[in-house]
């Protein structure tokens, strides 16, 4: 299979990084309506894609998990088990830990973009297993993002060029609301008796590269779309990933299956309007109050 050595970084003349961003897209599946995707691309590689995976093994039974690996360090496992924020993260769903073989996964995102501004994290060797851990459960990512507070219009708007930025409800009466830069943890989902690539795209792709396969992750078991996280409409749909010739993690490697170019950089908007009200708790025949 003919290998992407990876996003290369672009310059200026003047040295300094370009605004772009490069991106690989996946096309040898139904492509969706993307703004940023050049008009004029090769459409023979579309179709010579589409034919290539045509030509793939329908099975798609095989398990993601390496049992032997999981048991041989489940004591390093259960450290991580431990962690308070990857119990706060994984709130709802029904998930455990274990090794996974990034080859068997699935992919529901179409598209990796890569900012040149962005430097790209070492690959540990797969025999590192210490490394591999640190890799797989990193700390949280710092927030960094531009706040402005509108108080004649009581709104709150954050803004960042991290894609990942969002907010996370809480049971903390204090702080209900925390502004998250994405999760710090490498998953992988089972659902429909398949095994998806559920957070930690860029990072698969720089381990694949690298020949690394095997890797701790969290394992959800998703019952819905929702809970694998593939709800996006830029996401592939549910028909394409559970048809009988999926797109794979590895997919994005393989030069016959995708196309690169270059796509402006994007801001992520978190808009928060606060609001005040004050209601009696009684009925209104017994506070008085009109009807």
């Amino acid at each position: 299979m003919p290998n992407r050595t990876g996003a290369s970084k672009r310059y200026s003349d003047d040295g300094r990084h370009l605004r772009s961003n490069s991106t690989v897209e996946l096309i040898a599946w139904d492509l969706d309506e993307y703004q940023f995707r050049p008009e004029r691309f090769d459409r023979n590689k579309l179709l010579k894609a589409r034919e290539l995976v045509a030509c793939r093994l329908k099975d798609h039974s095989s398990s993601a998990f390496c049992e032997e690996e999981t048991r041989r360090l489940r004591e390093t496992f259960d450290r991580q088990q431990a962690r308070l924020d990857l119990h706060a993260e994984m709130q709802g769903l029904d998930w455990s830990l274990g090794i996974v073989d990034l080859r068997h996964l699935l992919a529901f995102q179409r598209r990796l973009s890569f900012n040149p501004r962005v430097p790209v994290s070492h690959a540990p060797r797969q025999s590192d297993w210490g490394s591999l851990f640190k890799f797989s459960f990193a700390s949280p990512a710092p927030v960094i993002c531009d706040v402005v507070h509108d108080a004649d219009k009581r709104t709150v708007t954050l803004q960042s060029s991290n894609p990942n930025l969002h907010l996370r409800v809480r049971r903390d009466p204090a702080a209900p609301v925390a502004v998250r830069a994405g999760s710090p943890f490498f998953e992988v989902a089972q659902y429909a008796g398949r095994w998806f690539l559920r957070d930690g795209y860029h990072r698969a792709y720089h381990l694949l590269q690298a020949g690394v396969f095997q890797l701790p992750a969290v394992i959800v078991r998703a019952r819905t779309l929702k809970e694998l996280g593939a709800i996006h409409p830029w996401f592939f749909p549910g028909v394409v990933l559970l048809s009988e010739r999926p797109p794979f993690i590895s997919d994005f490697l393989d030069e016959r299956l995708t196309i690169e170019y270059d796509r402006p950089p994007t801001i992520t908007t978190l808009r928060i309007t606060m609001e005040e009200s004050l209601t009696s708790l009684l009925p209104p025949f017994l506070s008085g109050e009109r009807s």
